[in-house]
């Protein structure tokens, strides 16, 4: 049922369930294989309809039928930070339910505080439930108004577009006082928010709709790679504006000699090509290492948040420094 989505979830349960040494019969096989965008998948195996997903799913489908002590289960795992899922067949019911909870990227909570020291508004889009999103929302340090749990793509695809249009003029931008949309998404229900956004970003590990979908490819999911990417892009404004001015000024005092009759054929053609020389190379100092350096040395002192991994498990604990050897624990 999981194995030819290609949701990061599904790939969990395939890897679980041959971790716990499931085998599958070779005469088994899911016909009519259908994904159901945030909700689950759907075939029909051994001539019975089988549906896995979250609970919108079988309340849609009016099989949400599960005894109050399974209930509580659901609650208290997605309470833990966990998404609960279930299987069930059709005129049969449900007939069993997992959960799966999220590792935190050891790089999350430092790109995030990274965006929120540089005045990015940073908020989760996601179709888990809001126990589940709210557990993760605080580890990596986003309040809890930041945080939009149980969306199908649809309502991403929403919410992305009320965003668009709002204005400030506090980042760089060609075109003024206009507030830019980044989505950054890796999955299949990420790839029409992507195409509505500003600049769409797709991690390299995720689906490929989502990955045909983005502006910008990175080619892994370290986060830190967003932060870079973003810093280069500002460079990269800078630097047109900055060739933009020079030319004018350049093209200014031109007219001015040629007012006064100073300007002759041969500075009109070393204006001219002395520009686009010196235009072109101020715009290749962006490949320069020296330029590189520099953008990675502002991430570093802008990282002013440490992770610590704990040894018991893949649990990530934030601390800020407030002083000469102090931490103080969030």
């Amino acid at each position: 049922m999981e194995a030819p989505s290609s949701h990061p979830l599904s790939a969990c349960l395939v890897s679980a369930a041959k971790d716990e040494g499931v085998v599958l019969s070779e005469t088994v096989c899911a016909l009519q294989h259908t994904i159901l965008k945030g909700e689950g998948v759907t075939a029909t195996v051994d001539d019975e309809r089988v549906y896995v997903g979250n609970a919108r799913l079988f309340r849609r489908i009016g099989m949400y039928n599960i005894p109050q002590q399974y209930t509580d289960w659901a609650t208290e795992w997605s309470d833990e930070g966990g998404t609960v899922g279930y299987i069930g067949i059709d005129g049969v019911g449900i007939i069993g339910m997992y959960c799966v909870k999220d590792t935190i990227r050891e790089e999350a909570p430092t790109v995030v505080s990274t965006l929120h020291q540089s005045d990015v508004e940073v908020i989760m889009l996601t179709g888990d439930g809001q126990g589940a999103a709210r557990a993760v929302g605080t580890q990596i340090g986003l309040d809890e108004s930041c945080i939009q749990s149980q969306l199908l793509p649809e309502d991403k695809l929403h919410y992305v577009s009320s965003l668009k249009g709002s204005s400030t003029d506090r980042h760089p931008s060609l075109y003024g006082g206009k507030k830019l949309i980044l989505m950054v998404g890796d999955g299949v229900n990420d790839a029409p928010a992507l195409t509505v956004a500003d600049i769409g970003v797709a991690m390299g590990e995720g689906a490929a709709l989502a990955v045909e979908m983005s502006d910008v490819t990175l080619m892994d999911s370290n986060l830190t790679k967003l932060l870079f990417s973003m810093d280069i892009g500002a460079k990269v404004i800078t630097t047109v504006k900055e060739n933009i001015a020079f030319s004018i000024v350049v093209n200014l005092i031109a007219i001015v000699l040629t007012c006064f009759g100073k300007m002759t054929l041969l500075w009109a053609i070393v204006s001219d090509v002395g520009t686009m020389l010196l235009v072109t190379l101020n715009g290749m100092k962006l490949l320069s290492p020296r330029t590189i350096a520099a953008i990675e040395r502002k991430q570093d002192g802008m990282l002013a948040v440490r992770t610590e991994r704990k040894k018991d498990g893949e649990r990530y604990e934030n601390l800020n420094e407030v002083g000469s050897g102090d931490l103080e624990l969030v």
